[in-house]
């Protein structure tokens, strides 16, 4: 996806559309940006899981989502910049940036 662009980007928009997701959020995961980001670091890396379905969309940077697949294995996605991922509900994961 276009990232640069990502609020008029017609690819995100018809995504948005199909799978109706109607709202969104940013986070700024940097240290000199977020909030008590040590704690929050260690919070997004404690494995867990949602009820709804997780999606992220990575405007700038990278990092690491780790999910657990059907026979209980860690499985890491590298995500960059442009990479969407959703992660369905009830599934076990946890995230963390690399040095970028």
């Amino acid at each position: 996806l276009d990232a640069d662009n990502y609020e008029t980007d017609p690819c995100l928009k018809e995504i948005r559309r199909a799978e109706s997701y109607s709202w969104m959020d940013i986070i700024t995961i940097h240290k000199d940006k977020l909030p008590n980001y040590e704690e929050k670091i260690k919070t997004f890396y404690e494995e867990h899981l949602h009820l709804d379905d997780e999606i992220r969309y990575i405007l700038d940077g990278s990092g690491y989502f780790d999910v657990r697949d059907k026979d209980d294995k860690w499985i890491r996605i590298s995500m960059e910049k442009g990479d969407m991922i959703t992660l369905p509900a009830g599934i076990y994961h946890r995230f963390t940036l690399d040095e970028n």
